[in-house]
């Protein structure tokens, strides 16, 4: 059975062509797979709460519920738009929320899975930001809020944030190779897969003299992607591509 990995989908009612890709990719080939992860920044906007309700929400947590219904294992690590899911997320959808820093068995292989926002450690504030609003304290005055009051405080951070990006060096705010090998080196694994940078590709390197690889998985804005993995192997696909694969397997 594959294993699959997504990432950065940035669900919006604004490319509604996305949330058909997403239906059809959790109705198909994800109730067949060994495990669906889900690195990350599952939506456009913040998550606010438990209670969010703004469309397409409803519809995505549906059609998760669905899927984890049929027996599928679906895990999701939480990504810089996600910081405030937590296990109630998991109650609502049948998803396993997983860690910051991970390490699952793929085809025999340990391997590290993150969002990947935690290896841009060059970009100082970002990283301060997430620690802010990861603190404990934080986290209940937010959810405490009315989900009015929750709602404009996430619409307000997401233009400002996009702005301070907007004028970061490229390398400021790609993943650092020293973070990523020190994260590998810490969890005792050779191949990291994540997201975050919206890069999608392999790279090939050595870590403590042995073969390492880490690969990128791509977004869902103009294009998509998926990470296959089966026997051993390793394929970045487009998702329709990988659902025309699936349709022509049946």
């Amino acid at each position: 059975m594959d294993t699959l990995f997504i990432s950065d989908l940035h669900l919006s009612t604004e490319r509604p062509d996305k949330i058909e890709l997403f239906r059809q990719f959790f109705d198909g080939p994800a109730r067949k797979a060994g495990a669906v992860y889900i690195l990350g920044d599952l939506f456009e906007n913040f998550w606010t709460g438990n209670d969010e309700r703004t469309p397409p929400v409803p519809e995505v947590l549906g059609i998760l519920r669905e899927c984890c219904r049929h027996n599928s294992e679906v895990y999701l690590v939480r990504g810089n738009r996600d910081l405030m899911l937590d296990q109630g997320f998991s109650d609502l959808t049948g998803c396993r929320l997983l860690g910051d820093a991970t390490v699952t068995d793929i085809s025999g292989k340990p391997t590290l899975i993150m969002h990947g926002d935690l290896l841009c450690s060059r970009d100082v504030k970002y990283q301060w930001y997430r620690k802010f609003m990861e603190t404990p304290l934080i986290r209940r005055l937010f959810l405490s809020l009315p989900y009015s009051l929750r709602i404009l405080l996430t619409r307000g951070i997401k233009p400002l944030m996009k702005k301070s990006a907007s004028g970061k060096p490229p390398e400021i705010i790609d993943v650092d190779q020293a973070t990523v090998e020190a994260f590998m080196a810490r969890h005792d694994s050779t191949e990291l897969i994540h997201g975050h940078t919206h890069k999608p590709g392999i790279h090939h390197f050595k870590l403590n003299d042995k073969a390492a690889r880490r690969i990128v998985l791509g977004d869902w804005y103009e294009e998509d992607s998926v990470l296959v993995c089966r026997d051993g192997e390793r394929k970045l696909l487009r998702v329709q591509e990988y659902l025309n694969q699936y349709k022509g397997s049946e």
